[in-house]
């Protein structure tokens, strides 16, 4: 079954994980395979044999494999996982033109902090960093804070600074949990953790060069 996209924080601090192994990128008005082939550094991409994170992660050698994605659907929206140096946040916003939606999650696990981005009809509508307060950009930027408000992530825009004292802020963890979570109701997304992290999903190479952000 699906879950609401909270344990993807969990999952990003997870003992027997590796963060550069859940790097997640969801497309709604876009197959799995088209999400895969829109975010490829080459063409054309070839859908391989299904494999866990484990052994799609050993494909990574930095060489002639910088990044392997693991592919799949859940409801309305596809994904893929992939292992590696992935392009994260940085993804070319034209991933969603022709009337896409993309929705980017990087954990950035060696240059902290995680980044959320929303993508749609080729332009950035959202991006704001993950647990450390809200400062968005994009062509949206207020897009979800009715709802981070009401989660208690952020303070009401009228809040007077001196209301909020230091006791009254989430920690971190708590906080990219809460705003996972609203994302996911916002856009009617829910991924499935046991799969993701546990099963197996068809593979495909992603990038064979670095990424752009090296």
């Amino acid at each position: 079954m699906p879950d609401n996209l909270a344990w993807i924080a969990d999952a990003w601090r997870s003992a027997h994980l590796n963060a550069t192994d859940l790097y997640i990128t969801c497309a709604r008005g876009l197959s799995p395979e088209r999400l895969a082939g829109r975010m490829a550094d080459h063409e054309p991409v070839e859908i391989g044999p299904d494999l866990t994170i484990q052994e799609a992660s050993r494909m990574v050698d930095l060489t002639q494999v910088y990044c392997v994605g693991r592919i799949g659907r859940s409801g309305d929206w596809s994904f893929v996982v992939e292992c590696g140096a992935s392009e994260g946040w940085s993804l070319d916003p034209a991933v969603s033109r022709d009337g896409a939606e993309v929705l980017v999650f990087d954990p950035r696990p060696d240059d902290p902090p995680s980044f959320f981005r929303y993508l749609a009809d080729g332009e950035l509508q959202l991006h704001f960093e993950l647990g450390f307060g809200y400062d968005p950009a994009g062509a949206q930027p207020d897009l979800l804070r009715p709802a981070l408000e009401a989660a208690g992530v952020v303070p009401p825009e009228d809040a007077l600074d001196d209301l909020l004292g230091a006791d009254e802020e989430l920690p971190p963890a708590e906080e990219k949990r809460r705003v996972l979570e609203v994302v996911g109701e916002h856009f009617g997304l829910s991924l499935p953790r046991q799969v993701i992290e546990s099963g197996q999903l068809p593979a495909v190479v992603t990038r064979t060069s670095p990424p752009s952000s090296w």
